[in-house]
């Protein structure tokens, strides 16, 4: 009976050790759903909050219209300097500044390419001031560009961008999981960087819109003048013969000095040949007397027998 009693209590007790596991592992399990549960909702909530920006209407910006405006010049003066100093007073009367220009002169004509930037509101005023200083004006081409609808849509870009960054900041502060601050930062870089690039091309375009440009051809004719080539006279040549006869002289002289290695090679042979030909005729001579004493020596030979 007693080792029955102990059997029940220990399956008992084992049965109840089992469960506690169990349900352990089920706490752990619901703290992880919950967990992943927290940051996808806090991922939904983030998205939701950045989506309502979006839908703001490019027609409810209100903003006047945005209009380039450039324009072609070529005029004829009668005095360039003098027509030059009035172009650069009548750019400086409408606010305007030069960017850059490029002076020619030939035996025909002076020229210069000039390129005007003057606040859009006095284009007109300027092109009619430089007409008054024109001999005759070739040609004058004004033309517009009407930017409007891109300045509107680059602007709401960039409100829409801007209230996406403040969101995404105001999610940031609100971040309490790791791996959900990361995923902020790395969207506010990617954003931020969208926002000055479409900054960047609304700056161009207000520069474009509020500084017209203007592409001025200036010239002056002249008359040309032929000038007949003078010829030296007699003398003259005979002078510049003898100058030019000298400096031949003296280029010479410098070039017999630039070849004395061949001078110095040249005259060692010459030395060589004449002591080879020294030892030559020394040897004939040599022999010629042999020859002789051995002649004299067999006729006395002969004489005596």
């Amino acid at each position: 009976m007693e080792k029955r009693v102990s059997f029940l209590l220990l399956v008992m007790l084992v049965i109840s050790v089992i469960g506690c596991g169990t349900k352990k592992s089920n706490d752990y399990a619901n703290l992880e759903s919950i967990s992943s549960n927290r940051s996808e909702a806090f991922t939904e909530t983030v998205v939701d909050d950045i989506a309502a920006p979006v839908a703001k209407s490019v027609a409810a910006v209100d903003i006047e219209p945005k209009v380039i405006k450039t324009a072609n010049v070529s005029i004829e003066v009668a005095d360039y300097l003098k027509s030059r100093q009035k172009v650069d007073s009548i750019v400086a009367k409408h606010k305007g500044f030069v960017t850059n220009e490029a002076f020619q002169e030939t035996d025909t004509q002076k020229s210069n390419s000039i390129t005007i930037r003057v606040p859009a509101q006095n284009f007109d005023h300027l092109l009619s001031d430089i007409a008054t200083i024109a001999k005759r004006v070739d040609y004058q081409n004004i033309y517009t560009q009407d930017v409007t609808e891109e300045y509107i849509d680059v602007k709401t870009r960039l409100e829409n961008k801007q209230e996406v960054e403040r969101t995404y900041r105001k999610h940031l502060r609100e971040a309490k999981n790791i791996e959900d601050i990361l995923k902020i930062e790395n969207k506010l870089a990617e954003i931020r960087s969208e926002i000055e690039s479409v900054q960047g091309r609304l700056k161009y375009i207000d520069n474009q819109v509020n500084l017209s440009t203007v592409s001025l051809y200036l010239y002056q004719k002249l008359e040309y003048k032929y000038i007949p080539e003078q010829l030296p006279g007699f003398w003259q040549r005979v002078k510049e013969g003898f100058h030019w006869g000298w400096k031949g002289f003296l280029w010479f002289l410098i070039l017999l000095v630039k070849l004395w290695p061949l001078w110095l090679v040249g005259a060692i042979a010459y030395f060589a040949v004449i002591l080879i030909e020294k030892q030559i005729k020394s040897r004939k001579k040599k022999e010629k007397k042999a020859k002789k004493l051995q002649k004299k020596a067999k006729q006395t030979d002969k004489t005596v027998m």
